[in-house]
């Protein structure tokens, strides 16, 4: 069981193991060791020794200038990466500030810019009716059945008419899941960070509390979070030969439909149906003008952000420290021009 309070969360630090001496490689060490935290147990024995990012192909659809595409858990950058090379504005949190940090280096070193902001994934801090792609991979999963729910209420919010959300998650029926990990009941501690484990009908009930519609996709036959593109990096046998067949048997699935129930990890889809938006344009015009002006400059995601605590406005204090909402009385710090948006960080004014 691993149970945490918000604040270890936000500046808990990953680095496992100290850089060597003469340490020279292209990736920085830092994202040698954050790779390996995130990216499955298949990564571990590459610590040091990658050459490249090992970024993946994101599977939603090509985006258009002006975009914006939400990653939850975004953790050290890979998909941010993978949406900008799509042509979306990503914006990504993640409740670790190190993460948030090493994620927009990661998408410039790689040729593009990102936003990233601290906050919680119940509580999710932007204004309304914004977003037109919602994506989490290897995130959600970790959460209580509560936060869960709050986050796919938030996502709807945040989502643009017609935009939706393209979320992975394991599945209960999923042919190592059902006899390994998901034969048990899932955690029911609510800040405990283990896997839960649900079944595609269940997942179609909790979905249709917010959406008309729900499809899902395979992700991966067997194991959670292997993609394609590991086999490239992975080290050892043992490690080549699970994600081979891991994907010999994804390809296997796809092409035999019912088989789809049975994969350990899907990707669910749904869209936002809505006529109406009560779209804040004013604050969409303002972010896109400074993003086309300067790009690099993280602050610019301000103008899309709210308290996650009352909805209200917020103004960045005239040191860029703080984030404030006069309206609530709240205010939030601002690390290295990322901003804390989670309401535990925030101090009365």
């Amino acid at each position: 069981m691993s149970v945490y309070t918000m604040k270890d969360k936000i500046y808990e630090k990953l680095s496992i193991q100290p850089q060597p001496p003469g340490y020279s490689g292209k990736i920085p060490w830092i994202v040698q060791q954050q790779v390996a935290a995130t990216n499955g147990v298949h990564f571990i024995r590459t610590i040091g020794k990658l050459s490249e990012y090992p970024i993946p192909e994101i599977p939603v659809e090509a985006g258009s200038p002006g975009n914006l595409l939400l990653d939850i858990g975004c953790g050290w950058g890979r998909w941010l990466t993978a949406a900008s090379r799509k042509n979306y504005i990503p914006v990504g949190i993640d409740l670790r500030l190190e993460f948030c940090e090493t994620a927009r280096k990661v998408v410039r070193d790689n040729g593009g810019n990102a936003y990233t902001v601290v906050a919680d994934l119940q509580q999710l801090p932007f204004q309304s009716d914004i977003f037109d792609v919602v994506w989490s991979f290897s995130v959600i999963q970790h959460t209580h059945f509560n936060r869960l729910i709050s986050c796919l209420e938030q996502i709807k919010r945040i989502l643009k008419p017609n935009g939706y959300c393209f979320l992975e998650f394991p599945n209960k029926k999923g042919l190592r899941n059902r006899f390994g990990p998901a034969s048990v009941p899932n955690n029911m501690e609510f800040d405990s960070w283990d896997v839960r484990y649900y079944s595609p009908e269940e997942y179609r009930d909790i979905f249709s509390r917010f959406f008309d519609n729900f499809e899902f996709y395979i992700h991966s036959a067997l194991g959670i979070g292997v993609l394609s593109g590991d086999f490239k990096y992975a080290r050892g046998f043992r490690n080549k030969t699970g994600i081979g067949l891991s994907r010999i048997l994804t390809h296997i699935f796809n092409a035999v439909k019912p088989l789809k129930e049975f994969a350990d990890s899907i990707y669910i889809k749904s869209v936002k149906n809505k006529l109406h938006a009560d779209s804040p344009s004013d604050q969409i015009a303002a972010f896109l003008k400074s993003h086309q002006l300067n790009p690099g400059n993280n602050l610019n995601i301000v103008s899309l952000l709210r308290c996650p605590k009352s909805g209200t406005a917020l103004r960045l204090s005239e040191d860029h420290a703080e984030l404030i909402s006069r309206e609530a009385g709240l205010a939030y710090p601002v690390h290295n021009d990322i901003p804390i948006m989670v309401a535990s960080e925030s101090r009365t004014l």
